[in-house]
């Protein structure tokens, strides 16, 4: 029988990390049946059996039973939530040609993988007992079960790290980074007059929406233009820089894909920072007026002593939600020609479009956006999409931190790819930026990491890449978080998930979105003197489902918004 950690605290997470791990073999046949889940419930039941009479010797049985009871109780409802978050699985994005049950299969493995790395040998052995019984609870083991064991028992087995000493040396001084609890910011402004020009609904009449498309690939044309001059001035300027602190005393630049913005010594800056938005338009308007950034910028230009405001936007506008490209995109888009030295559109994974044959297909499954409007626009505008896709600067590195979509490259394309800044603008490394994910194990065998786009990588090995690069804290989102808002890692270096989209009762989301359960967050930065105060804050949503405060509420949509 396994054995639990005196700590409550500790011996809970334990208990919870043993159910994810037998839910995740229930399914890896394809089906947890009937069967697999009463051995399951059974065998929490002898657990906590067990860890009552340990803790309770002398206890008489009548006391011991209604203990045992309360915490069987407690974790079939913990096995119930498990069991949804792994049903969840097969509705998260892919790639374009990536099979949906390998990569559920990956994730699985990858976190059956970490939760082995917190047990000792003997419980690890003790795991891999139970697993044996449970193959067979439905009276065969199945080939895929088999295959996943053996699978898991290997990379226990590998233990070393390719890491060397001098990458997992930290090289710099200690980061100043401070993070405090979410707060509440409430909005001065019921609405504000740059928002009036485009919050409007795609018509269903042909010759209107004609007149859309028109004006929305003018505003594509410009937004590229933009970045293209941007390029320009920026080129060649990353080139035989190996860190951050190389760049000290220059002016912000754009090269390539890789934004860079040095800090400029006595000024403070205020960053608003967004994750993933999909579709949620309401998320996007009410944080710019809750973070005040049109009037930040108005009296930063008058008085360049105050803060300087400045917008960073993760990725992921599109999909999910109902207003993707008139919505998000359109304003992401405007907000940046308004003010091009303020605002940093970077690229999510859902921001990615191939053609075949002709034809543009969403690139990442599933695909909203573009299946609401592919019979109702021509082909050239989601040519013209894929096109402005390609253009978004992947990464920005502001002072000594990194502002990323999703997180690192593999380690092996880091070793063979990764020579200074101006590496970092290799397609294959920026494609992997757009999709890796970090894990609470400190290192991830290269297996693990060639099994799918949507790749994991520990501690060791973000700490290792981030000192290479010489940046205390990486601020991503990629993942829903339900939170909104979690930070990780930390010594030597941060790491910060950000998701700012959902909502239980947002408007912006269909009826039937898993989204719903995410609570969305924005964060501010106030970086000054080189300490980063990094502040989590509600996104008020609400306020901004009210057609005083959004046209789009005013008027149903012409062309209602599909899943799959």
């Amino acid at each position: 029988m396994l054995t639990f950690s005196t700590n409550p605290d500790v011996a809970e997470q334990q208990m919870n990390a043993i159910i994810f791990y037998l839910t995740a073999f229930g399914y890896i046949d394809g089906e947890f049946d009937f069967t697999e889940k009463t051995f399951v419930r059974i065998y929490i039941r002898q657990l906590v059996s067990a860890r009552a009479k340990a803790a309770m010797p002398d206890a008489d049985p009548r006391t011991r039973e209604e203990v045992v009871g309360r915490f069987v109780a407690h974790f079939l409802e913990v096995f119930e939530q498990i069991d949804r978050s792994v049903k969840e699985l097969f509705d998260e994005a892919v790639a374009d040609g990536e099979d949906v049950e390998k990569f559920v299969y990956a994730k699985l493995k990858l976190k059956s993988y970490e939760i082995f790395q917190t047990f000792d040998a003997a419980n690890q052995r003790e795991l891999l007992a139970t697993v044996d019984e449970l193959i067979y609870a439905d009276g065969s083991a199945h080939p895929a079960e088999d295959r996943f064991r053996k699978e898991l028992e290997a990379l226990l087995h590998d233990v070393a790290t390719p890491l060397s000493t001098g990458e997992l040396e930290v090289l710099r001084e200690p980061s100043r980074i401070a993070i405090d609890g979410p707060s509440s910011l409430r909005s001065r402004h019921e609405d504000h007059p740059f928002f009036a020009a485009f919050e409007q609904h795609y018509s269903a009449n042909p010759a209107l929406i004609r007149q859309q498309v028109a004006t929305d690939l003018e505003l594509m044309r410009r937004f590229v233009a933009r970045l293209s001059e941007q390029r320009l001035a920026g080129a060649n300027r990353l080139a035989g820089k190996h860190t951050v602190a190389d760049f000290a005393g220059e002016r912000p630049f754009l090269d390539g894909y890789v934004y860079v913005h040095p800090a400029e010594p006595g000024q403070v800056y205020e960053l608003t920072v967004l994750g993933d938005l999909h579709g949620c338009y309401s998320c996007l308007k009410g944080a710019l007026l809750q973070a005040d950034f049109f009037a930040k910028l108005e009296a930063w230009k008058l008085d360049h002593r105050r803060p300087e405001p400045k917008v960073i936007l993760l990725g992921d506008y599109i999909d999910r939600g109902r207003f993707s490209y008139n919505g998000v995109l359109r304003a992401v888009m405007e907000l940046f020609l308004a003010a091009p030295d303020h605002v940093f559109p970077l690229r999510g994974n859902h921001e990615y479009y191939i053609e075949y044959r002709g034809r543009i297909y969403g690139g990442v499954k599933p695909a909203e956006a573009i299946n609401t409007l592919v019979n109702h626009m021509p082909g050239e505008m989601f040519a013209e999409y894929m096109r402005m896709f390609e253009e978004l600067p992947n990464m920005l590195f502001f002072d000594d931190m990194m502002f990323v979509h999703a997180g690192i490259p593999r380690d092996v394309d880091i070793k063979a790819k990764l020579q200074d800044f101006a590496s970092l603008n290799d397609s294959d490394l920026r494609f992997q930026m757009l999709w890796s994910d970090p894990s609470t194990a400190d290192f991830i065998p290269d297996e693990l990491q060639a099994q799918n786009a949507r790749f994991p990588f520990g501690k060791l090995q973000f700490d290792a890449f981030m000192n290479k690069l010489g940046c205390s804290m990486m601020v991503r989102g990629h993942e829903k978080i339900d939170a909104g808002f979690r930070p990780l890692y930390g010594d030597p270096a941060a790491l910060i998930t950000l998701f700012s989209a959902g909502g239980a009762d947002n408007n912006d989301l269909p009826a039937e979105s898993s989204y719903r359960s995410a609570t969305p967050m924005a964060a501010t930065i106030r970086l000054e003197n080189g300490t980063a105060q990094v502040t989590p804050w509600l996104i008020d949503y609400e306020r901004f489902n009210d057609p005083r405060r959004n046209r789009f509420f005013a008027s149903a949509p012409e062309i209602e918004h599909k899943i799959g």
